[in-house]
């Protein structure tokens, strides 16, 4: 049974959430997730789909100081979430990867933007994956699937790190939609990687708005007929299963680490990274993301995630044979 749930709801308890201090042991699994996904969108960045986004005019134009993840180019961080959730995308296997990965990922351009520390980021992303999993089964459509507990979470995350008021969240739910359609079952292909950036750009894009709107213009607009979202939550409480026999809500974790049994997290990141990467960025790299909670600086982590293309080579200097150099003009006069 359906009920209506308003998105200035949503809003108040998003905004009235203060998560407890963490465990290391959750903080370390979002570390893991995190070089999980920045290993994927660097094994992405020389896809076809990724390629083609940056050779279209006025795509991640050159001017920001957000990252494109495996090259010099730096943009705005809503160009950035674009072609850095398609990347993402492009480089994961299965959907969930490219959902999770997608997540992190588009939230990185706004950190570094705002001049955010890891930790800022880090929370950032907890609170939003964590925002995501309470929310997602009673507000999102069963058509949403991964890429709208996505989407919600990168909504979600970027209020934070923006400290939005409620009025300003509740217009950027509206602004931003809340499902999108989990088109690729398993495998990416440029149709869903471009599909994925395009949503991920578009919440970060909500957000931006919301936070330049005036707050009763954001309240007018979560007032709208458009921001009543219909309630799919299951009738009783036992949580709704997904295919594989998981629970709804673990299936949208978006910070869950989904890899081969036995599989070595840094052999698995030094050779998706090797695809773009300089190899003597990638050991530092590792250890950087490893201990993102203690940067002060993101762009330490950004600039060694810049392609092989971005370090200028040095000076060859050629040295004429003896005796072959023409005197010197002097305007000395003796």
């Amino acid at each position: 049974m359906s009920v209506g749930v308003s998105a200035e709801g949503i809003a108040e308890q998003i905004g009235a959430c203060n998560p407890k201090q963490r465990d290391a042991k959750a903080v370390g699994r979002a570390k893991s997730a995190v070089i999980l996904a920045f290993g994927r969108t660097l094994s992405g960045a020389p896809a076809a789909i990724t390629r083609a986004l940056l050779g279209i005019p006025g795509i991640a134009p050159a001017a920001g100081p957000s990252l494109v993840f495996g090259t010099e180019r730096r943009t705005s961080a809503v160009d950035a979430a674009l072609t850095n959730a398609a990347a993402a995308a492009a480089g994961s296997e299965v959907s969930i990867d490219a959902a999770n990965a997608a997540f992190i990922v588009s939230l990185f351009g706004l950190c570094e933007e705002r001049q955010k520390t890891g930790q800022a980021f880090l929370d950032a992303l907890m609170f939003g994956a964590e925002m995501s999993a309470s929310l997602a089964p009673t507000t999102l459509p069963p058509a949403a699937g991964r890429f709208g507990s996505a989407l919600l979470g990168s909504v979600v995350a970027a209020m934070r790190v923006l400290e939005l008021s409620p009025p300003r969240i509740a217009a950027a739910l509206v602004m931003a939609g809340i499902a999108i359609p989990d088109h690729a079952p398993d495998g990416q292909s440029g149709l869903s990687s471009l599909t994925i950036g395009l949503s991920l750009r578009n919440g970060l894009l909500a957000a931006f708005l919301a936070e330049a709107m005036d707050e009763a213009s954001c309240a007018a607009m979560s007032r709208s007929e458009r921001s009543t979202i219909s309630s799919h939550a299951a009738p009783s409480s036992t949580p709704a299963m997904t295919d594989n026999g998981a629970s709804k809500g673990a299936a949208l974790d978006l910070l869950a680490v989904h890899s081969p049994p036995g599989a070595d997290l840094w052999e698995q990141f030094e050779r998706q990274a090797s695809a773009v990467l300089p190899r003597d960025h990638i050991a530092p790299l590792f250890e950087r993301l490893e201990t993102i909670d203690k940067v002060t600086d993101l762009a330490t982590v950004s600039r060694l995630l810049q392609g092989r293309g971005t370090q200028a080579a040095p000076k060859k200097v050629v040295f004429a044979p003896r005796g072959t150099h023409e005197p010197e003009e002097t305007n000395w006069v003796p």
